[in-house]
């Protein structure tokens, strides 16, 4: 009997799912071209209105995150966009984590792709997030990622410290604590960093992770390069009207090439030459960012 019980609550409360969220979008006030708002920006109000179904109604908001966020991405690939404007991603992610203060995917996502966009904002996400989740020690090292990106090497130690103490963080967070102090701007750290976050359950932050370290790839790449350019004008006084006299060395340091010998950076856009200055740089044409 108790699991008939169950079972009909359960479709009673997905059965008014749907009158609650028609009713939601119905009192949105229409959107003006290239504004985006949301009705409802607090998660306390809605959860209110949920019945008792607050996992359910935090995973509606969860999945219609999810699509703004995927519609942004696609939207900015049409257009050749490198910089991608998610202005409702917080709200949206406060709404969820107002309605299910325990939604720990709500809080993981925050604190990948809002670290580029309002650090400050996902700072105050995470930090409420570890409130009502102290054990939790993925938020920890989410909070400590935040603080490394922005260059607060000390506060990332604190963090990455603490979440190391509960009982089933892995053994990294420790030696992440450590490199903060050692090196916490160096190219190593960062590729422990993002290589960490490659075990995600999320496959958008697992997928940010491999382009963050296609990134660092590139840096790594650009400066191998310019070093050979160098070595080259040194030599012969002058500089090479092409890469593809380096392509033999390039070659045996695993750098790839295409058919015209041009070395080919992470995302496969050959490296592009300015000979004025002899140096090597990104082709305007690539995906990959300057910097990180």
């Amino acid at each position: 009997m108790k699991l008939r019980g169950s079972f009909i609550v359960l479709v009673l409360g997905l059965a008014l799912l749907y009158p609650l969220q028609h009713w939601i979008d119905s009192e949105s006030p229409p959107r003006a071209p290239g504004e985006e708002t949301l009705y409802f920006v607090n998660g306390k109000t809605i959860k209110k209105m949920s019945l008792g179904l607050d996992g359910l109604v935090a995973d509606i908001y969860w999945i219609r995150t999810i699509q703004y966020f995927g519609g942004k991405i696609l939207d900015a690939g049409k257009r050749g966009d490198k910089e991608v404007r998610m202005d409702l991603l917080p709200q949206y992610l406060n709404i969820i984590v107002g309605i299910d203060p325990h939604h720990i995917p709500a809080y993981r996502f925050g604190a990948i792709f809002l670290a580029d966009q309002d650090p400050n904002v996902a700072i105050d996400l995470l930090q409420r997030g570890i409130a009502s989740n102290p054990h939790s020690w993925r938020l920890y090292q989410d909070l400590g990622y935040i603080y490394w990106h922005m260059g607060d090497f000390e506060d990332a130690k604190k963090v990455y410290d603490a979440g190391s103490q509960e009982p089933d963080a892995q053994w990294w967070m420790k030696d992440l604590a450590a490199l903060m102090t050692i090196k916490g701007g160096s190219r190593e750290t960062a590729r422990r960093i993002y290589t960490a976050y490659l075990s995600s359950d999320d496959i958008n932050i697992r997928s940010q992770a491999v382009f963050r370290l296609k990134v660092l790839k590139s840096f790594d790449e650009l400066d191998l390069i310019n070093a050979l350019l160098t070595k080259y004008k040194s030599e012969t006084g002058r500089c090479p009207s092409s890469l593809k006299v380096l392509a033999g060395v390039l070659e045996s340091q695993g750098v790839p090439l295409n058919e015209e010998l041009i070395p080919l950076d992470p995302d496969g856009f050959p490296f592009a030459l300015d000979e004025s200055k002899c140096v090597a740089a990104l082709s305007p044409e690539s995906k990959l960012p300057k910097s990180l």
